[in-house]
């Protein structure tokens, strides 16, 4: 699509939906949502966030600038569509509830969103980035599905100076959350071992303005998208997102 940064567009009608990747991850695994949500009806953009086109492109940029790929793809399809809404996949979750405020989206889905990161993860990435630039990748998780591998991220390294970035972007989305007054749907699988336990519920308590709402996930890691509960997650996200959409 040109210059854009919106790498996958499903035209519908006038509704629209933002999918948000996660870190060092890639558009195509919201692709299969995108997918379910395009067949709603709705108009479906999938952004490719800054820097996630390589690892030495990532080991390059800032959370501004996830920040502002996202916001350059909410106004592209906002362009296009009567109201908006905004999905999240981890880092692409934290994204959405950074840019609520300033965007007013229609409502906001988070999946497997990290309220902080862990302080083991943290600690050691700060420590590393300082002996070594990349690690490599030396287990993919998920999917457990072999339909869904097709859509896993090709990502074989992480750059460390990046998840200082990711640092960087959680501490934005807890200082906004108590601004965010949109409706949320906070998703988490049971099996996600990458992020806090207690981050769904405490996203739910410091976004104490909005209207939330949690999902747990019970066979489900951290690529929720692509794992077994996706249909059911896919269910939910339309169930919640219909009524907003709709303008009621």
């Amino acid at each position: 699509m040109g210059n854009s940064v919106i790498s996958h567009l499903f035209e519908g009608g006038p509704e629209g939906c933002l999918l948000l990747h996660g870190f060092s991850g890639s558009p195509l695994e919201m692709v299969p949502m995108a997918e379910a949500l395009a067949r709603e009806g709705w108009t479906v953009a999938v952004a490719e966030l800054a820097g996630h086109s390589s690892p030495r492109a990532l080991a390059q940029v800032t959370a501004a600038d996830w920040l502002r790929s996202a916001a350059t793809a909410y106004d592209e399809l906002s362009a296009r569509c009567t109201r908006t809404a905004i999905v999240g996949l981890s880092m692409g979750g934290a994204v959405a509830l950074s840019l609520a405020p300033s965007f007013h989206p229609a409502a906001i889905v988070t999946i497997s969103t990290p309220v902080r990161m862990k302080r083991l993860i943290a600690r050691a990435s700060r420590i590393a980035s300082r002996l070594v630039p990349y690690l490599p990748v030396l287990m993919k998780l998920g999917p457990r599905e072999r339909a869904m591998r097709a859509y896993r991220s090709p990502t074989r390294r992480i750059p460390l100076r990046a998840t200082q970035q990711v640092e960087y972007l959680l501490g934005v989305m807890r200082d906004t959350l108590p601004r965010v007054t949109v409706p949320v749907l906070i998703a988490q699988g049971r099996r996600d071992w990458i992020i806090p336990r207690e981050s769904a519920q405490e996203i739910r308590t410091l976004a104490s303005r909005a209207t939330t709402k949690v999902l747990w996930l019970p066979r489900s890691g951290h690529v929720a998208t692509l794992d077994r509960d996706r249909e059911m997650l896919f269910a939910e996200i339309l169930a919640f997102l219909r009524p907003h959409l709709r303008g009621g």
